[in-house]
């Protein structure tokens, strides 16, 4: 069975929040956007985008399909409202299939995380100058967090120029977990210390609840919103009634029953003769 848990805050310096989230675990479908900070109507943006590839999965498209969906849902917006010029959101959408099996797309630097027993592993490639200029060979590895690139977005939901929406497949397995979140999360806590944060945790939702007081203590300068979300095996209940063993008695025969009883009297009355029969000749 998949437990998840999604949270969205505003965080502590943002005047409004602007993310927003899709948990529809009947669909086995998890969203989290971002609407692009510094644009109008970001939280305008990330809504759209989230409910149009909803609304596209549940009527049966698939994954990829339905985030192109989404893309011509902002802009379509943009073209008919001119007050929302320029509005745009990052988005990354799991679906999970044959339960824990799933498929992940993304557009722009909302991520996600793979979480098991030997780490934590980021699934997602970031749309930004960052990742770029790492691509490129430009800055290492280890320059890549703190570069100003990282708050230069390439992609987005209504601003996409991808040939091809970027695709992942997965599978989760017993007690292992998959984070989707915005940078609001990903940008304050490093990649260890969610790790740490969720695998001391004894549920999903104590691991989210301490997942946004780190952030919070840490002054949130964005709004923060993720989902957290674990597989666990479930076990078969067993039933008292599953070691009862079967029985195989016939229906009462009563015709037998009456024939036998109307035999007794004859039988003890032969048994008698029998005895007198026996003193006499003695």
């Amino acid at each position: 069975m998949l437990e998840s848990k999604s949270i969205s805050h505003q965080g502590i310096v943002r005047e409004r929040n602007e993310d927003s989230y899709i948990n529809n675990e009947s669909l086995g479908l998890w969203v989290v956007a971002d609407g692009v900070g510094g644009n109008a109507h970001g939280d305008v943006a990330s809504q759209l985008a989230g409910q149009t590839l909803e609304r596209k999965v549940r009527q049966g498209s698939e994954l990829s399909q339905a985030l192109l969906a989404a893309d011509d849902a902002v802009t379509e917006a943009v073209k008919g409202d001119e007050s929302l010029f320029g509005m745009a959101t990052t988005l990354v959408a799991c679906r999970f299939d044959a339960y824990h099996q799933f498929q992940l797309a993304w557009v722009g630097d909302s991520r996600a995380y793979l979480i098991d027993h030997s780490g934590i592993c980021q699934i997602t490639s970031d749309h930004n100058q960052a990742n770029n200029l790492f691509k490129m060979g430009v800055i290492t590895a280890e320059e890549v967090p703190g570069h100003q690139g990282q708050h230069e977005l390439t992609q987005a939901l209504g601003q996409m120029t991808l040939d091809k929406v970027p695709m992942s497949l997965g599978e989760l397995h017993d007690r292992d977990y998959l984070l989707l979140c915005t940078d609001g999360l990903s940008g304050v806590l490093s990649d260890q210390e969610i790790y740490r944060i969720i695998m001391q945790s004894n549920s999903v939702g104590e691991a989210s609840d301490t997942l946004l007081e780190r952030v919070l203590e840490k002054g949130a300068p964005d709004n923060v919103t993720f989902s957290l979300i674990q597989y666990q095996e479930s076990s078969p209940e067993i039933k008292a009634s599953d070691f009862e063993a079967p029985t195989y008695r016939l229906p009462f025969d009563r015709k037998s029953y009456l024939k036998h009883l109307n035999s007794r009297p004859m039988l003890l009355a032969l048994i008698l003769i029998s005895i007198i029969v026996l003193f006499v000749i003695i």
